[in-house]
């Protein structure tokens, strides 16, 4: 029988998980949970919504756009895993397009 080596499964590193990405993580999905409540009430009262409700819209926008250059300004952190960073990201990116697309819509068949 062969003498292997055994090779630990274990990597130590120095790196940890990026706090602003986990952040804007979670405020990315909690502006895409807004988004999806929004389009359900949109739907359900057939558009004719406040006038508030597209200014909570409005303000929901910006902030999608602020959480996705917090996340492009987390995947330059040195030492640190970029998995949280890509995932906000991209949710932050799809949420500010969904915005975006449904105040360009809204604007282009009004």
């Amino acid at each position: 029988m062969r003498n292997r080596r055994r090779h630990s499964s274990y990597k130590f590193t120095e790196k940890t998980h990026s706090k602003r990405g986990i952040a804007a993580t979670v405020l990315a999905l909690v502006l895409l949970a807004l988004y999806g409540v929004f389009v359900h009430l949109a739907f359900r009262t057939e558009g004719s919504l406040s006038v508030y409700f597209g200014g909570v819209g409005v303000i929901a926008m910006l902030a999608s756009l602020v959480v996705f250059f917090v996340a492009v300004g987390s995947l330059k952190e040195e030492d640190s895993f970029k998995l949280f960073p890509r995932l906000s990201s991209f949710l932050s990116l799809l949420v500010a397009v969904c915005w975006i697309g449904t105040y360009a819509w809204g604007f282009y068949l009004g």
